[in-house]
């Protein structure tokens, strides 16, 4: 069965900018279509999410992508900014871009009052109107401000990235991840939310074999399979970002969870979570 990874970065720092590059080295570079890391052939579609480049280049970015000689690329993801009062001209400027299906803010490392505002769950319901999705990239302290927007806004397609960048390296017992978990099942409580079980090499470094599928299988118990899917936020969290090859990330996943489990976590849910339609295509 081919999966669809639902949560993959390309770029060219020469085509779009993208200042945090420059803070990156080993990531400082191009990273196309055919660089994909595919675990060994087993990843044959694909979402773009977008990658935190200079906002004004949104349409750009996405129009790019769309254009790579890609034939598995199913969707993408473009930027968005919130609660800045132009979100719907941000969403105009985006309108027919080419298997737009959602967009995505960079939140993960600002203030969570933004992200529990009337503002943003104003913009969240903007964005629900024009058909799209929103990707959340959230760290765990921020799951209860990201409760309260989604909670404002219930027709709001949203997916947690990244499972919420859990506290890896404290624990799962820890006082931190115990506040994930309960952030985590807040959320899943919610009917609009869903899950990406994404991101972990990136939280875990070395440690990734020790608490492989254990965040994971957290989440998958709150939120089910049907709400869940599999993202291998390459190249961030693969080799050249925290040195892991995607079969690895897809392996220990797949050691979690049952097959039933397994077919929406590699398809289905990320399918129907954005609209895609491969018939479509």
């Amino acid at each position: 069965m081919t999966i669809l990874d639902s949560h993959v970065h390309v770029w060219d720092p020469e085509q779009i900018p993208h200042p945090w590059l420059e803070e990156a080295p080993a990531l400082n570079r191009a990273f196309l279509p055919g660089n994909i890391d595919t675990a060994g052939g087993r990843i044959g579609e694909w979402v773009f999410v977008e990658t935190d480049a200079i906002p004004a280049f949104a349409r750009a970015e996405a129009d790019w992508v769309a254009s790579l000689d890609w034939p598995g690329l199913r969707g993408v993801v473009a930027h968005v900014e919130m609660a800045r009062g132009d979100v719907e001209l941000q969403l105009d400027e985006l309108q027919g871009a080419r298997l737009l299906v959602g967009v995505r803010p960079s939140l993960q490392n600002g203030p969570a009052d933004i992200i529990a505002s009337s503002e943003f769950a104003a913009d969240l319901r903007e964005i629900a109107s024009r058909g799209l999705a929103f990707d959340a990239c959230v760290r765990w302290h921020q799951l209860d401000a990201l409760v309260e927007a989604a909670s404002r806004a219930p027709e709001t397609r949203i997916v947690l990235d990244h499972l919420g960048k859990p506290p890896v390296l404290e624990g799962l017992e820890s006082a931190q991840g115990s506040a994930w978990r309960r952030g985590i099942e807040h959320l899943a409580a919610l009917p609009n939310v869903f899950v990406k079980c994404s991101g972990v090499p990136a939280e875990a470094g070395d440690a990734f074999d020790e608490v492989a599928g254990v965040f994971d299988r957290v989440a998958l118990d709150a939120f089910g399979s049907e709400r869940a899917m599999f993202g291998s936020d390459w190249p961030v969290s693969g080799e050249a970002g925290f040195g892991l090859p995607v079969a690895r990330a897809v392996d220990a996943l797949r050691a979690a969870v049952s097959e039933a489990e397994w077919s929406h976590l590699t398809g289905a849910t990320a399918r129907a979570f954005y609209g895609i339609n491969t018939s479509d295509v």
